[in-house]
């Protein structure tokens, strides 16, 4: 890891900062979460007085070595906000959270009370041991009563919040799809462009949070049930889904849903031929027809651009009060002239004509009509060209038989190609690329078979054979920035679909940097400029949209409510789930975000509204909860084991025992936090 990586999400996080728009979103993060903080402790504080136990500080905040940000004192409490901004606390008289502080302390009540040489009240001391007014000498349930109230009043705060953000109303991502991954589970299943996903297991008219909560905790070798519409043909049915896990966390595949609106933002500019658009595009404009056909989502937009994708369109376009004609061009495919070797087929999908020529997983085809496979990222496009044509593909089954010669013998195996009007676009690393037309994914390693002659590869010195292990991009006008790890491709890593995807959507100035691996194991970097192919083209030609809401509102107050303990009994039970996942090995602990990473999604939260902003509250305060009570020491959760223990046998556990668990468990967190820390900062890779 080099030190720019690390200095960069710094850098980063403070010009953000320093920007006066975002000061707005850093005051309303700051008292949302120093709330949600406030309310766990008001919660010991509050029943810790009512046992009447003094209380000695109500921190916001750790003061360490007495640094605060400001205090006062009112009655017999000091009520401060200290310097380090993980956390808060009550001191309780007699109680200490540090292990070696709680055991002196322990030791000097025990050594006071067996010398019998106890002092008259009023006394100097602080913490006489006999104190009724201590925390020990409550009794285990008035104790447990105190421990507890903090995570039950985050709970209530939870409930509150949720129910406050529905009466508000907030917008949520409806469970529309814009596009599916390339043999993912959506894919497998035969989801695309348009479908709408309208229940996920129970839950009916779910939002796309339920969605990905839905795939995140689901059973993956059990499926999750999906109930899909496809409106084209008002059709709907009910799918098992297994999610995926290849990627470090369980997903399916989908792509939130997309209006046919363009964003309140254009900056940067539009990519590919949208950027090339006249007039231009401006914020806020909505398409209603391609070349005088209607449309009105986008898939249907998809659709009509997917028949014109090498020719000009006219689209009428909505803006404020008049209607506009921008005519787009066609965007060819940026080409590089390499050549990978294709592998085998991926994934074959349901109810597809592959599926019905009964091509499976682990074949290879290898030739089309008795010519060699060529590009393998081309294909689609030429087949797409022959649908409804029968089309003879040479295909090496997993259990093809040898000839005289030793050579493996290809079945010919008839296949007729479908029309497609949707996309299915590599959009994650390690992505295979989707052959629609019949509806099979491979896999496309990092092994170059050919280099077109006269092609920017050619030029660079690039030779068959070869292999590319890294790929960056860059500016014309900028140098490569080194430090970048850009997309590493190998075996493991067979992410070449989707460097080529990222070469469509950046601008035409970008340079490719790649690192090439001779056969004799020595690397070295090319850089090339990707020109336009003549006869391949992108369909959605960079034009880039809103997402698609839904208002979700409740119309009363009980209504609010309901919804809001629904919203909080969904989010502990997530917690729990995630928790139950991660120690299973079920997802992986990169997942995790520490504080920076909380702030951040504060931040993104606050920026969509104060409904989004409470929701996540909402979460947080769920997360606070749980956590807190698990049974780890020096957390509420640990102190109520240790009470349960003196419940049952009548007295406390062992001194020694107590503050060697609470040491265990301060380095558990300790450590726990320096992980986290690592995954915000980028010192640690989060896969």
């Amino acid at each position: 890891m080099s030190p720019s990586s690390v200095i960069s999400p710094v850098v980063m996080i403070g010009m953000w900062i320093l920007q006066p728009a975002s000061w707005l979103v850093i005051l309303q993060v700051a008292i949302g979460l120093g709330f949600v903080i406030f309310v766990h402790e008001l919660g010991h504080f509050l029943v810790a007085k009512a046992c009447g136990v003094k209380c000695e500080k109500f921190y916001i905040g750790f003061d360490i070595n007495g640094w605060n940000l400001g205090k006062f004192t009112w009655g017999e409490t000091e009520y401060g906000i200290g310097i380090l901004p993980l956390g808060g606390y009550v001191k309780m008289l007699g109680q200490d959270d540090n292990p070696a502080a709680a055991a002196r302390e322990a030791q000097r009540a025990k050594d006071i009370i067996e010398s019998g040489d106890l002092p008259p009240e009023p006394t100097d001391d602080p913490h006489p041991a006999w104190d009724p007014r201590s925390y020990p000498a409550q009794s285990v349930p008035e104790r447990m009563a105190i421990i507890s109230a903090g995570v039950i009043m985050n709970v209530i705060f939870a409930v509150l919040l949720a129910a406050w953000a529905f009466g508000l109303g907030v917008q949520e991502l409806t469970c529309e799809v814009s596009s599916v991954r390339p043999g993912g589970a959506a894919w497998r299943a035969g989801l695309r462009t348009g479908d709408e996903i309208v229940a996920i297991g129970s839950k009916t008219q779910p939002v796309f949070t339920d969605l990905q909560k839905g795939v995140t905790l689901g059973d993956p070798a059990q499926g999750i049930d999906f109930t899909v519409h496809r409106p084209a043909d008002g059709s709907e049915r009910t799918l098992t889904l297994h999610p995926d896990t290849d990627l470090g966390i369980p997903t399916v595949g989908v792509t939130s849903p997309f209006s046919v609106t363009m964003p309140d933002s254009l900056e940067p500019r539009l990519p590919g031929a949208a950027s090339r658009a006249k007039p231009a595009f401006e914020p806020g404009d909505t398409i209603t027809a391609v070349d005088g056909e209607s449309i009105s989502n986008y898939a249907e937009l998809i659709a009509s651009l997917a028949d014109k994708a090498d020719a000009s369109v006219s689209l009428s376009v909505q803006r404020q009060d008049k209607n506009v004609s921008i005519t787009v061009p066609s965007q060819p495919r940026r080409e590089t002239g390499l050549v990978m070797a294709p592998g085998v087929i991926a994934s074959v999908q349901a109810d597809s004509p592959a599926s019905a020529a009964e091509l499976k997983a682990g074949d290879r085809i290898v030739s089309i009509d008795g010519e060699p496979l060529g590009n393998p990222l081309t294909i689609d496009d030429r087949l797409k060209q022959r649908s409804g044509e029968v089309v003879l593909l040479g295909v090496l089954r997993t259990d093809a038989v040898h000839n005289a010669s030793g050579e493996l013998v290809p079945e010919t195996i008839e296949v007729t190609p479908r029309d497609v009007t949707w996309i299915e676009q590599a959009r994650w690393p390690q992505s295979p690329v989707a052959v629609s037309s019949l509806g099979i994914a491979f896999n496309i390693g990092s092994e170059i078979a050919k280099v077109v002659p006269g092609s920017p590869a050619a030029r660079a010195g690039i030779k068959d054979g070869e292999f590319v292990t890294r790929a960056r991009f860059a500016k014309n006008d900028e140098p490569v920035d080194e430090n970048d790890p850009g997309v590493e491709l190998s075996e493991e890593s067979q992410s070449w679909p989707f460097v080529m995807a990222m070469v469509q959507q950046s601008p035409k100035d970008t340079r490719l940097q790649l690192t090439v691996k001779s056969s004799d194991g020595l690397a070295r970097d090319v850089e090339l400029n990707p020109i336009d192919s003549t006869v391949d083209f992108v369909v959605d030609r960079g034009l880039v949209f809103r997402p698609v809401y839904r208002l979700v509102k409740a119309r009363s107050i009980g209504a609010a409510l309901a919804q809001g303990l629904s919203k909080t009994s969904e989010d502990l039970s997530m917690v729990y789930r995630f928790l139950q996942k991660i120690t299973s090995n079920q997802i992986s602990p990169r997942l995790l975000g520490g504080p920076i990473e909380i702030a951040k999604q504060a931040g993104k939260s606050a920026e969509e509204g104060l409904g989004r902003l409470l929701l996540f509250l909402t979460m947080l305060s769920a997360n606070l909860a749980v956590i807190n009570f698990l049974p780890i020491p020096v957390l509420d959760g640990g102190h109520m084991v240790f009470l349960m223990y003196e419940l049952v046998r009548g007295k406390p556990p062992s001194e020694n025992v107590v503050a060697a668990l609470s040491y265990i468990g301060l380095i558990l967190l300790l450590s726990l936090m320096l992980f986290v820390f690592g995954l915000d900062l980028g010192l640690i890779a989060r896969r």
